[in-house]
């Protein structure tokens, strides 16, 4: 029997092939759209971007009112929660309204010198430190920060997980999941980022097992 790695990536060549769709791309110069995106994201319908629904509209609506840029976290920091609320939805996560965590781990990013896209890549340990000392702000949604803002990496959402299980079940971790993911693509010479969006949207659109899982 092949290892897990080989086992993964027969699937992905029998369920995606070697050319995964591209990423539609995030907010590589806008971390205030990346930041609202990735948290409120979670347990959400992303949307039409046509349409600007969902999680989409609710970015769009707050890019709208800062002019169309949205690039400083202290605008951020500085914003009243139901300014924000408004402006978005009423979602929550971990108990507390989605708009609560996007304010407060904003003030967390900027208290780490934390204030543009470009200063996440610069100072990444803090950046990461920052984030995950929120409430509702974990690795998985700090996976996808990142890959709004342009850096390769894989969210290990319940949809990847699921994707990860159909034949790997033993996997129990995100880690596990995102380094096998990454893996993948490595052998067939895509983006980890291109991948785990091709996995998530053909995953979506399965059946879903009576076995399955959500992640954690």
């Amino acid at each position: 029997m092949g290892s897990d790695l080989d086992v993964l990536h027969d699937y992905v060549l029998e369920t995606i092939g070697t050319s995964p769709t591209a990423w539609p791309g995030g907010w590589p110069t806008e971390v205030e759209a990346a930041l609202i995106d990735a948290v409120f994201s979670v347990r959400a319908r992303y949307g039409s971007r046509e349409r600007r629904t969902g999680v989409f509209g609710a970015v769009m609506r707050w890019k709208d009112s800062r002019g169309g840029q949205a690039d400083d976290l202290r605008v951020l920091a500085d914003t009243d929660e139901t300014q924000l609320r408004t402006l978005t939805n009423s979602g929550r996560i971990s108990g507390r309204h989605k708009a609560t965590v996007v304010i407060e781990a904003a003030r967390a990013f900027v208290a780490a010198g934390v204030v543009h896209a470009e200063d996440v890549s610069g100072r990444l340990p803090e950046a990461r430190a920052a984030y995950l000392s929120v409430k509702g702000c974990g690795p998985v949604t700090w996976s996808y920060f990142r890959m709004l803002l342009g850096i390769d990496d894989v969210k290990a959402d319940t949809w990847l997980m699921r994707f990860v299980r159909d034949r790997l079940p033993h996997v129990k971790t995100t880690e596990e999941a995102s380094r096998l993911v990454s893996g993948v693509a490595s052998r067939l010479g895509v983006s980890a980022t291109a991948l785990d969006h091709a996995i998530w949207s053909y995953r979506r659109t399965q059946p879903v097992a009576a076995t399955d899982s959500d992640a954690d």
